[in-house]
């Protein structure tokens, strides 16, 4: 004979199985490269290399963080990025870089031991985020150097700032992080060329 205590020890099992069952699913998103043409380099193109860039630790987990108010971090479970938000940066920047500047080769980091750089760009991200109201924050300080420690494009502090059509949206949040990535690629360029003409 079924007790109550039995009954009521099935029926909690029973429904923890269906609540383990109907999660939502997990969603990937990534950050993407601009839209540029690139050219076949000459054999004689310029290296540059991009990177190092440090990064803040919260960067460094596969799921998507956004900031709340009163500087609390929120970490979603269910949205997370395709790829390290580290490796996709340095993918990214150098291969925006790369199509924005003719007769220059750009080369993410980390570099291959036979890499013989001309030029490297050196710096550290400080904040990457976006907030509740899909406002989308990068702060980054960066500068370039030739092999020999020769400063090519004076270190310097540039903060960027794009908006997610539809705040909430980890899809619209995640393309409004590119769009500050692209920002930050274009000044990179433009730096680059106004000093080694």
């Amino acid at each position: 004979m079924i007790r109550n205590s039995q009954v009521m020890v099935l029926m909690s099992l029973l429904l923890a199985l269906s609540a383990c069952g109907s999660s939502p699913p997990v969603h990937y998103y990534s950050l993407d490269v601009m839209e540029k043409t690139y050219q076949r380099d000459a054999d004689d193109a310029l290296a540059m290399g991009l990177g190092p860039l440090r990064m803040p630790g919260y960067l460094s987990r596969s799921r998507i963080v956004t900031r709340g108010s009163n500087s609390e971090v929120l970490v979603d479970d269910f949205n997370r990025w395709a790829e390290p938000v580290e490796d996709a940066l340095h993918r990214i920047v150098a291969a925006n870089v790369d199509g924005l500047l003719e007769g220059v080769v750009v080369v993410a980091f980390p570099y291959s031991h036979f890499a013989s750089l001309d030029y490297q760009l050196i710096g550290r991200i400080d904040e990457f985020h976006s907030d509740q109201q899909g406002r989308v924050i990068l702060l980054v300080q960066w500068g370039i150097l030739t092999p020999d420690s020769e400063i090519v494009v004076q270190p310097r502090r540039a903060r960027y700032e794009t908006q997610a059509s539809v705040p909430g949206d980890h899809g619209s949040i995640a393309r409004a992080m590119s769009e500050a990535i692209a920002e930050f690629s274009r000044d990179i360029a433009s730096e680059f060329k106004a000093a080694v003409p």
